[in-house]
């Protein structure tokens, strides 16, 4: 009995890893998505270790339940995307939570198929680490994580996988006093370099208008209206299906027209005002070029959604006019941002000298 990791050479350069397993006479060959070069260095190390805690898990599988490891060839081929879709159907009741973890696996995985025979705790920890980095509320990060949870318990019923989504640790309650930029550290971003300058206008453009990634991807060049001297955006809101109009101030308006000078070679049926790459990609990119401009925290999307509100209620407005610029439902959801400015100005209070 034992799982070994093979490296298996890609036509196209570079090599890609696979599990052997052997049981009792049964052999079984598990291809990963992991995929890397030798003259990568560091790379290569990192993915050789990610292939090589697989081939511990699945050795660790194969002592508690065989059967579940050495499942039909038809039965690891099918596609998890599809079962989650299947499974949804049934639970009608539920139905947002479903969807919502749903539309960030795809993401998270992209146009390829998910063969049910990839699906274990690895993958589900990779999965999680994706989650994380949205740098969402941990509320609704567990949500994302639960929905996925009751598929993997589903399936694990239907003896399609191992039975591991009690594992996956929940998210812990994020504390959005340390996920805002101050206006310095805004500047400092500005300042640094970015590998992707579509996704740094984007950013930036998020924090002076509170605009989620999803309202950014989904904005369109109809969207942005001439009304008078102001420039105003009218948006469908993708979390409620609720259509906000904002207008522009001038930083916002000044990122805005970066984008629409880097997107002026893009396809002519291409009307998206802002061209992004997948979140998993972009989410790279954000945190990447956050730690060049010394941010002390992992910068993703939301932050900037943070730090709009913060700065709006710092220039003195208030909780009623930040709640509709946000598009929240009732103030009771833009309060947690008063507790962070009154945080800040206790902290400057206590800097000021004494004898």
């Amino acid at each position: 009995m034992g799982v070994s990791v093979r490296e298996i050479p890609l036509k196209e350069g570079g090599f890609t890893f696979s599990l052997d397993i052997y049981h009792k006479g049964q052999r079984q060959q598990v291809k990963t998505e992991i995929q890397t070069e030798r003259s990568a260095g560091r790379e290569y190390k990192k993915a050789r270790q990610q292939a090589e805690a697989m081939a511990a898990e699945k050795e660790a599988q194969l002592k508690i339940d065989p059967a579940a490891v050495f499942l039909g060839k038809e039965r690891r081929g099918t596609d998890f995307i599809e079962y989650f879709e299947k499974v949804m159907r049934e639970k009608k009741n539920s139905a947002p939570l479903y969807s919502n973890a749903l539309k960030h696996l795809r993401d998270f995985n992209g146009t390829k198929p998910l063969p049910m025979g990839n699906i274990c705790q690895t993958w589900a920890e990779r999965f999680r680490e994706y989650v994380d980095c949205l740098n969402l509320k941990g509320t609704t990060k567990n949500n994302y994580l639960h929905g996925l949870k009751i598929i993997l318990n589903r399936a694990a019923k239907d003896k399609l996988i191992p039975d591991f989504s009690r594992n996956l640790e929940s998210f812990k309650k994020n504390d959005v006093s340390s996920k805002f930029l101050t206006v310095e550290q805004i500047k400092n971003l500005e300042a640094a370099p970015c590998k992707h300058p579509a996704v740094r206008a984007a950013f930036l453009f998020s924090c002076f208008t509170g605009l989620r990634v999803s309202d950014l991807e989904a904005l369109s060049d109809g969207d942005i209206q001439q009304d008078g001297d102001r420039v105003t955006v009218r948006y469908k809101m993708q979390k409620t299906q609720k259509w906000e109009r904002l207008t522009l101030g001038a930083q916002a308006l000044k990122y805005l027209e970066k984008a629409k000078e880097l997107h002026k070679d893009r396809a002519d049926n291409d009307s998206r005002a802002l061209v992004l790459p997948s979140r998993t990609h972009s989410g790279k990119i954000l945190r990447e070029w956050g730690a060049a401009a010394g941010i002390p925290f992992n910068l993703g999307w939301h932050c900037g959604r943070h730090s709009f509100a913060v700065m709006i209620l710092q220039n003195g407005d208030d909780l009623f006019t930040l709640s509709k610029l946000m598009g929240h439902a009732t103030i009771a959801m833009t309060q947690i941002y008063a507790k962070v400015v009154d945080e800040t100005k206790t902290a400057a209070m206590d800097k000021l000298p004494s004898w």
